[in-house]
């Protein structure tokens, strides 16, 4: 009898051992499997038990067949809501899957990582609707920090006030040539000197920009809003980087952040900085 009992106690404690596991893990599902997406699944390992991919999304029949056959064991998801049984959402496709799926997002309380952040300034709807969030459930939202970096400066910055936060983002001609901005405004992208081709604010930066901006709504964010945020953009056929250059003055002081990113091996309009800052936004989930 009494080994009977010890070995029922023995399995009680495995089975409590299971469920406390269980529960530490996190599952995650990653819509878009373009380079930062495919980045992810391929560098996911490093979190071990703690973040367990579980689906994927891509509008891309043949991206999906690949996950399948690489990984049988991640689930397709049927359509863009499909995360119910996902504890994290990765976004990695475009502002209009953000606008897609926000307002589910937030109703089924999911841990949510959008990487076209210029929707949350684009859309007036989703703006309001995450600024008037109770603080609990809009920490669920994370923004990575992107191809830029300094938030850590900037939020102390924001203690006493800011003044102006500025923007400059240059980047080689082809990163611009087949955009719809450049081509609708008939902007000429010269091949020997540096060329302005857009000057306006952080919403209007990833209104004209939407894949290649996102840094513009990720500091309007973090600073004065979409509509006092200041962008220029210039296009230079002397580089080979994606540089972003920030300028705060507020009256802490005066802040300047310089980044010059390589672009992503597959995408010239990203840097492979943003893919990266994936890893370190999901280490800091508990």
């Amino acid at each position: 009898m009494q080994i009977f009992i010890s070995l029922l106690e023995l399995f009680c404690v495995k089975e409590t051992l299971l469920e406390m596991i269980s529960r530490m893990s996190q599952t995650l599902c990653i819509i878009g499997l373009g380079f930062i997406g495919s980045e992810v699944i391929k560098n996911l390992d490093q979190f071990g038990e703690k973040i367990v991919l579980t689906a994927v999304y891509d509008i891309d029949k043949k991206k999906m067949d690949e996950i399948t056959e690489k990984y049988p064991k991640i689930r397709l998801m049927t359509s863009l809501s499909d995360f119910d049984d996902c504890d994290i959402v990765i976004e990695a496709a475009t502002q209009q899957v953000v606008k897609e799926i926000f307002t589910k997002i937030v109703e089924r309380e999911k841990i949510f990582i959008p990487m076209s952040i210029g929707a949350f300034v684009t859309d007036e709807k989703i703006y309001s609707s995450y600024m008037a969030l109770e603080k609990s459930k809009r920490q669920l939202i994370k923004f990575p920090s992107g191809a830029i970096g300094g938030f850590d400066a900037i939020n102390s910055i924001k203690q006493i006030g800011i003044i102006s936060a500025k923007l400059t983002t240059t980047k080689p001609p082809v990163v611009f040539r087949d955009q719809r901005y450049i081509i609708e405004n008939k902007i000429t992208l010269s091949d020997n000197e540096k060329t302005q081709v857009f000057k306006g604010n952080a919403k209007q930066a990833a209104e004209a920009f939407p894949r290649s901006i996102n840094v513009g709504a990720r500091l309007a964010l973090a600073t004065l809003g979409p509509e006092d945020t200041n962008v220029e953009v210039y296009s230079d056929p002397s580089i080979n980087k994606n540089i972003h250059e920030i300028e705060i003055q507020s009256e802490v002081g005066v802040y300047r952040f310089s980044f010059q990113n390589n672009p992503s091996p597959t995408n010239p309009k990203t840097s492979w900085l943003a893919a990266l800052s994936i890893f370190d936004t999901l280490e800091k989930i508990e």
